[in-house]
């Protein structure tokens, strides 16, 4: 018997058909719907689900996609992450997996749902049960309320497309996304093995959830049309699956499948802005070469990060103090749907986990000139740069070894640059002697790690050198 709720919903998805992007559909057939887990795991097919997980567990010929860990090298070999494309091709990889599991379990009706750790934020108990298929050894938390945010569904957040100001796609893949692997860590801290715990699947289930409530929100939020040039291509999800066509993502309707809750989380816990914290003192970098592209206004060498958070002071002379507050001014007039502005970012140069840190189970927060005493008056969003964690870390490790860069190289350790132009204009502080960069330690509900987690070899607040050519 359908709900009132699903006719509903069913009925305006068959209205609106002449409006869908006029694209070949990626799939055909009866609309499908995707269940919330606990409403899942009462229906006939949940048997089915953790039958054809076991199956597919036991299989051990990764090449054949009716085994686990074919799916796992797809994600470690094509997935994208901080690029381009990092909900669509995330949106394919669900959509094929989920064909998949269907065949596998023989119930041509099965479809993966999806965890709302938005209402329910403890890992469901499914998946801690020991004696399940579900179940995976050396997760640290399971508990992911300090992973959510507020900020991808805020009014301002109208742009989709990553290196736009306001984009979405940055926004969830920066909070919730990320930190929620980062607080379950084990094998979903690291990118190149998250899809081997099964809560990874109903985790990126919400994910394409809330991109899809984001789209149906309305209030000037904006996808790039089917006739864009950015849906040209396929997406690849290995040998063994047809590719995708980029523009078949645009909707969950094109691929014939919808979520049973289509809305945008609306509130949280109150969250204060947190305090500044303690400062620390780097051993000062050397002058910036001659002629190069970036200059850097300060920082220094020999970071690291434990389970305390910390803050870098960057003393800014007179000639910094101009050249930022340029930007600023310059960034103050910019335009709603304007590219983002790199030319003032925070660098970590030389990021590496420690043997501690590759288990995950926390984050940090990156700020830049959080106010010295905690208070409700401002959102974080305000002053927050992004996160890093053990996903972030690795994440970046895995992308240079797609591009084919040495591992020479990548035992050097990843660079990652947070851009800071649009937070800087935000906070538009009135004193610029100095910029302050915040490390803010984030735990989940277990036992924290202490000890360091991870180490940066250089830490640098840069800018666009005005005198290269």
């Amino acid at each position: 018997m359908i709900s009132r709720r699903r006719f509903l919903q069913s009925s305006l998805t068959a209205a609106l058909v002449p409006l869908l992007p006029r694209v070949s559909l990626g799939a055909t057939g009866a609309l499908r719907y995707r269940p919330e887990w606990s409403t899942f795991c009462a229906m006939p097919m949940f048997q089915d689900y953790l039958a054809a997980i076991s199956a597919m567990k036991a299989n051990t010929n990764a090449s054949d996609p009716n085994s686990w860990n074919y799916w796992v090298n797809v994600h470690k070999d094509f997935c994208p992450h901080r690029v381009a494309y990092f909900l669509a091709w995330h949106r394919g990889f669900l959509f094929r997996f989920e064909a998949q599991v269907r065949a596998v379990s023989g119930n041509p009706d099965l479809v993966i749902p999806y965890w709302d750790y938005y209402t329910n934020p403890v890992m469901p108990i499914e998946f801690t049960d020991t004696t399940s298929p579900l179940y995976i050894a050396n997760r640290q938390n399971t508990d992911v309320t300090n992973a959510l945010s507020l900020d991808p569904f805020a009014p301002t957040v109208t742009n989709f497309q990553r290196g736009l100001t306001n984009a979405f796609e940055t926004t969830l893949e920066t909070l919730p996304h990320n930190p929620v692997h980062n607080l379950i860590g084990g094998a979903m801290g690291a990118v190149t093995v998250s899809p081997r715990d099964p809560i990874f699947w109903v985790h990126h289930g919400n994910i394409d959830r809330l991109w899809a409530a984001w789209c149906n929100a309305g209030g000037g939020r904006t996808m790039p049309p089917s006739t864009d040039p950015y849906w040209a291509g396929s997406f690849n999800y290995g040998p063994g699956v047809p590719t995708i066509k980029r523009v078949w993502t645009i909707s969950d309707s094109v691929l014939r499948y919808q979520y049973d809750n289509e809305t945008m989380p609306m509130a949280l816990p109150v969250i204060s802005v947190p305090p500044q914290p303690a400062a620390i003192t780097l051993q000062a970098l050397s002058s910036t070469p001659q002629g190069a592209l970036a200059v850097s206004l300060g920082g220094g060498q020999r970071l690291a990060l434990d389970e305390k958070s910390v803050s870098v002071a960057v003393p800014l002379g007179v000639t910094d103090r101009n050249q930022v507050r340029s930007l600023l001014l310059k960034q103050a007039a910019t335009k709603v749907q304007a590219p983002i502005d790199n030319s003032l970012q925070v660098v970590l140069d030389g990021v590496r986990l420690t043997e501690l840190g590759k288990k995950g189970g926390y984050f940090y927060k990156i700020y830049i000139n959080l106010p010295a005493q905690a208070g409700t008056s401002q959102p974080e969003t305000k002053y927050l740069l992004g996160t890093v964690g053990s996903f972030e870390i690795t994440g970046m490790l895995n992308h240079m070894a797609m591009s084919g860069m040495p591992m020479a190289k990548a035992s050097d350790g990843v660079r990652i640059a947070y851009p800071a132009t649009d937070a800087l204009a935000r906070i538009a502080p009135g004193n610029l002697d100095r910029l302050t960069i915040s490390f803010v330690r984030v735990d989940g509900s277990g036992r924290p790690a202490k000890g360091t987690v991870i180490t940066v070899r250089e830490f640098r607040v840069e800018t666009t050198n005005p005198t290269a050519r």
